[in-house]
């Protein structure tokens, strides 16, 4: 099957409830929406059918001013703080399948709180998934903060995740951890058939070095960040690299 034939569905979850930061989704960093960022990113990469899965009617008319498709409003029942992003995928398949006869090849979901990621991060998914044995595709960034040394609470007392953490206190002792960005999971339409899960079996990592590709905005505070690095980030860099 070559590039063309190939059916590669990108979903973009965008519900008009959050917790963190209300009506989120159509919050603005720069001069667009939040959720606008994200359909521009899919628009420019290999994606050829972008699907905005929303329950808002307000978000289902900015994500078609920007280019993406709204064949639907989410039910309520997939649209719940309990609603996992698994139900918001399987329920757009379905109707896909059911109303438009389509069924992709590839499908990869686009989380819109990840406002940077760049289009050319959405084709290496979709490049590395098809010239690869892997069931799935994931945005990860690599972890500052390490679950070994970490603490939990019990009983009013904190204890250490780990009993053995303290023999991790060199950085080069601790095995690498990841965590995913949002910015893309990609993967086979069969390994969701097969599975029952967009992740299978044989996970493998685009791993994010740059900072602003990692922001993930779920409370005011990162909308804050993702606005800043929005309108300062590069004529910092300019001038530091200038300077150094």
């Amino acid at each position: 099957m070559t590039r063309k034939e190939l059916k590669i569905l990108a979903i973009i979850p965008g519900r008009g409830g959050s917790k963190g930061i209300p009506s989120k989704n159509m919050q603005r960093v720069g001069e667009l929406p939040l959720i606008a960022h994200t359909i521009l990113a899919a628009k420019k990469s290999n994606v050829n059918k972008i699907i905005v899965s929303t329950d808002n009617k307000k978000i289902s008319t900015i994500a078609k001013k920007f280019g993406a498709e709204v064949p639907f409003l989410r039910p309520k029942k997939f649209s719940t703080d309990k609603s996992s992003t698994l139900d918001v995928v399987n329920h757009t398949i379905h109707f896909l399948e059911k109303k438009e006869k389509y069924v992709p090849d590839i499908v990869t979901i686009l989380l819109p709180t990840s406002p940077f990621r760049s289009n050319n991060l959405i084709n290496k998914s979709i490049k590395l998934l098809r010239n690869s044995d892997a069931t799935s595709v994931v945005s990860v960034f690599k972890s500052k903060e390490h679950a070994y040394k970490a603490f939990i609470k019990k009983d009013g007392f904190l204890k250490p995740f780990r009993k053995d953490f303290r023999k991790y206190y060199q950085r080069q002792l601790l095995p690498e951890m990841f965590h995913t960005t949002g910015a893309a999971y990609t993967f086979w339409f069969d390994t969701l058939k097969k599975y029952g899960h967009y992740y299978g079996p044989k996970m493998m990592p685009i791993i994010s070095k740059e900072s602003k590709m990692n922001i993930d905005v779920d409370e005011v505070f990162d909308l804050f960040i993702a606005e800043m690095t929005h309108k300062y980030w590069e004529k910092y860099l300019k001038k530091f690299n200038k300077q150094n």
